[in-house]
């Protein structure tokens, strides 16, 4: 139940047991003693105590539930933003991994082609172009990922995600262009 529903209960039940006690108060003080005027106004001013009480328990209990509320709210917010710093830093390593995947692949390759024929060190100078060119993008993507903010990791990292496919796929072909040329 939510913190206002639960509120407005409390306050309905106040507002009920007020109504109640001013209902038996007039009853009471509408006895045949020959007091009538007497007993009203003290069953009126009784009735405007007890519903001043009642206004202060119900204000001190709606004041502590809305303080409870904000502190859990506050823990919450506390509780995403680390689970954020681990993702993105989870994220941040990941990269780093694949950058030196890419970084070895790249010295393969620049190995590779000094042993290579003249029309197949062309192909495999072009191959390492496109993963030199994945591995800057790369690192540009590690920055932005060590400095973002929590409201804009999900955009960034869906990007990475495709990133990550399209570096994969750069491998995979650089591989099977090396296989056919050796």
């Amino acid at each position: 139940m939510k913190k206002s529903q639960l509120i407005m209960t409390q306050i309905k039940h106040v507002a009920g047991t007020v109504m109640l006690v001013a209902s038996l108060a007039l009853l009471q003080a509408c006895g045949s003693d020959n007091k009538n005027e007497s007993r009203t106004e003290d069953a009126l001013e009784k009735t405007g105590d007890a519903i001043e009480a009642d206004t202060k328990d119900a204000t001190a209990e709606a004041k502590e539930d809305l303080n409870e509320a904000g502190d859990k709210a506050d823990a919450k917010g506390d509780e995403m933003a680390a689970d954020f710093r681990r993702e993105r830093d989870e994220a941040v390593a990941k990269m780093n991994v694949q950058k030196d995947k890419l970084d070895a692949k790249i010295d393969e390759l620049k190995t590779k082609a000094d042993r290579q024929s003249d029309k197949a060190k062309a192909e495999t100078e072009r191959q390492k172009a496109k993963l030199e060119v994945e591995r800057r993008e790369l690192g540009e993507d590690i920055d932005k990922a060590k400095n973002a903010t929590a409201d804009a990791w999900k955009d960034i990292k869906s990007g990475f995600k495709q990133a990550g496919r399209e570096i994969g796929d750069a491998f995979d072909k650089a591989g099977d262009k090396l296989d056919r040329n050796n």
